[in-house]
């Protein structure tokens, strides 16, 4: 969201547009591919402070909304008291926004299906612009959209690789995002050598970014898809994507 435009500079509208969402939908029915429902920002199999050996950051920090299929309805009830309170109960008054993608029959697809589901449960009208993609990234640095996709892949196995892209001022922070509170938390984390006290900040940080303000709305988390025979083993894979075959038997 472009948190300097209105009606998105109301955290109360962003998080209402984000729980209007059906995440099990999209992903079951639209894209098709082995995507997990998102319930966070940062994704399922970043490290937390016991790396490997522990429970990785998404499972420490927990679901900041429902993914669940049959608890989508408590999510839709708060998304209408959330628009209530913003002054636009049942959608009225709000204004017809646009949301942009860059051109892509899978990005399409998706923002189809945001289109109605923010028809259906915040009665608002939401058109849809497509980009290529230069373009595209272009008007979402310059700020130039109100709703916009947006898709990240890690650098490093560290949750500081998704949310220090969200500090003020930040060459990725594409939602033109400002709070002192979080820049802090970012900060005081890369600042510090105990893993323990940094990811305690990073959920601190996380909080802030889904559950009080509401910056993004994240819809799925991103998979690989692959094909073993049987009697192959060995294959080791990594969070980011990466195959190792050093200890590959069975070809």
């Amino acid at each position: 969201f472009n948190t300097e435009k209105k009606p998105f500079d109301d955290p109360k509208v962003r998080k209402a547009f984000s729980l209007a969402i059906d995440r099990n939908f999209i992903v079951d029915q639209v894209t098709g591919r082995g995507e997990k429902a998102a319930s966070g920002f940062v994704p399922a199999g970043v490290y937390d402070a016991d790396g490997a050996k522990g429970d990785d950051f998404r499972t420490v920090g927990g679901d900041y909304y429902s993914i669940k299929s049959d608890e989508y309805e408590k999510n839709i009830k708060e998304a209408k008291k959330l628009m209530e309170e913003a002054g636009f109960k049942d959608g009225k008054g709000f204004p017809q926004i646009d949301y942009l993608y860059n051109t892509d029959d899978n990005h399409k697809a998706i923002a189809e299906a945001l289109q109605n589901m923010w028809q259906q449960v915040l009665g608002v009208t939401v058109t849809l612009s497509n980009q290529e993609w230069n373009v595209f990234i272009n008007e979402r640095q310059q700020g130039n959209y109100e709703i916009a996709r947006h898709g990240w892949v890690a650098d490093f196995n560290d949750p500081m690789s998704f949310l220090d892209m969200w500090l003020t001022g930040g060459g990725n922070n594409d939602a033109k995002y400002e709070n002192p509170e979080y820049d802090k938390l970012i900060k005081e984390a890369k600042a510090t050598a105990d893993q323990g006290k940094r990811m305690e900040l990073m959920h601190k940080a996380e909080d802030i970014l889904i559950k009080d303000d509401g910056v993004v709305a994240p819809i799925y988390f991103y998979t690989s898809t692959d094909m073993v025979k049987p009697n192959v083993k060995g294959i080791y894979y990594t969070p980011l994507g990466f195959y190792f075959f050093g200890k590959t038997s069975g070809f």
